[in-house]
């Protein structure tokens, strides 16, 4: 078995879940498949279980395919902090998420993350899609950026339009091999629109050695996909899709959701970064933060620097050699000047390529670092669930992020 999904399905696992809702885990397998070891649940208790165990310390390609998948998608939500979200996600829905009576008695059974994760998998679908959704928006930090034609366009999301782009993206997935589901949760946080299309992964298939000699088993994870779409600034990002895929998704929500074709099509789109700031004030460069109190201090901690040659391809510089610098304490910058002094910035020398950046946020007890890497044109990579309106604020306030005028006002000038 999987050592992720042997962490979660353990002896106390196996020795305290309720046998009604593996019973239900089990009979959800496709109609057709093998229904021998639905069989399990006819035995007495001690000995249903002592049969469990022993299904599920062998390899995982001996279980059910449907059922190895759902266990993965279980799992990632059978922690504290996915129990966290659970419980939050239930009482936003204003769910009770009861736990099973114990054998023989009235009391609820204590639940630990993991039995509750799979309680609510079972049992409240809408309250787990919720949180899944959320646990996918909290795991992503690299999102690739489109900016819109214009600013303040509102997202529409009475009538058809979701189902629409649900549909569009559906469509996608399935042209791509990835199958036909698709499912989208929409989730509003004050000026952002932030979106979880859950679809699933190419089919993984896995030879193995069945009942009746050499089989081979089919199956699909769940993948996800996240967007954040921010009004005022007409900014989308998307992450967990390879590029070819973005550019058509960043589609179907201008088409779908803002009602604006070709939003995100223009040929800036993704020219949102800049680390020229740096390259015009050298090596002695400096992040002001003193603008936000909050902010203790900001370290640069990675640069790389690429050399280049005085021809270009295509217009684009190209890259001869590559050299990243790492300082822990202090600053990345500060610690190539000490090595060399040769170091000059311009077409047919140097350029930056990235830099990384550690931020650190005052807190009530101990001070939280952020790690945001910044490489142009189009990725600013840090966990966006906290700080992020600070961090942009901070990107913007040293020239890291490219101005740009709205397409109205650019037309007009």
């Amino acid at each position: 078995m999987a050592s992720d999904l042997r962490k979660f399905v353990n002896p106390k696992f196996l020795r305290t879940v309720s046998l009604e809702l593996f019973r239900e885990l089990f009979e959800r397998e496709a109609p057709g498949a093998d229904p021998s070891d639905s069989t399990i649940f006819d035995l007495p208790e001690p000995e249903a279980r002592a049969a469990l165990t022993k299904l599920f310390e062998g390899p995982e390609d001996a279980l059910p395919s449907g059922l190895v998948a759902d266990l993965h998608h279980v799992a990632e939500l059978g922690t504290e902090a996915g129990m966290v979200l659970l419980q939050e996600r239930a009482a936003r829905l204003k769910v009770t998420i009861s736990a099973p009576a114990d054998d023989g008695t009235d009391d609820a059974i204590p639940l630990d993350p993991k039995h509750f994760a799979l309680l609510a998998y079972l049992r409240y679908p809408k309250v787990f899609d919720a949180a899944s959704d959320l646990a996918a928006l909290q795991a992503r930090s690299s999102f690739a950026e489109y900016v819109g034609r214009d600013e303040s366009v509102e997202p529409v999301l009475a009538g058809l339009a979701k189902d629409a782009f649900e549909a569009a993206a559906g469509e996608m997935f399935k042209r791509d091999h990835r199958g036909a589901h698709c499912r989208v949760g929409w989730y509003e946080d004050g000026d952002t629109l932030r979106a979880v299309v859950t679809h699933g992964a190419p089919v993984s298939v896995l030879p193995v050695v069945g009942r009746g000699g050499e089989e081979v088993i089919r199956f699909r994870r769940l993948e996800y996909a996240v967007l954040s779409y921010q009004v005022s600034t007409g900014r989308l990002g998307i992450a967990g899709l390879r590029k070819a895929l973005r550019a058509d998704l960043a589609e179907f929500f201008a088409r779908h959701i803002l009602q604006r074709p070709g939003f995100f099509a223009g040929e800036d789109c993704q020219d949102l970064y800049t680390l020229e700031r740096i390259e015009r004030t050298g090596l002695g460069f400096g992040v002001d933060h003193a603008f936000d109190p909050g902010i203790q201090r900001v370290e640069i901690i990675e640069v790389q620097l690429d050399r280049l040659d005085s021809e270009t391809r295509d217009g684009h510089p190209i890259v001869l050699a590559t050299h990243v610098t790492r300082s822990f304490s202090g600053s990345a910058l500060m610690r190539v000047q000490q090595y060399t002094d040769r170091v000059a910035f311009g077409p047919g020398r140097y350029r930056i390529g990235h830099v990384v950046l550690r931020i650190h946020f005052a807190g009530r007890k101990r001070a939280t670092s952020v790690t945001v890497k910044i490489k142009p044109p189009s990725l600013a990579v840090f966990k966006r669930h906290r700080f992020e309106a600070r961090i942009m604020e901070l990107l913007r306030r040293n020239g890291f992020c490219l101005e740009r005028q709205p397409g109205e006002a650019a037309a007009a000038a």
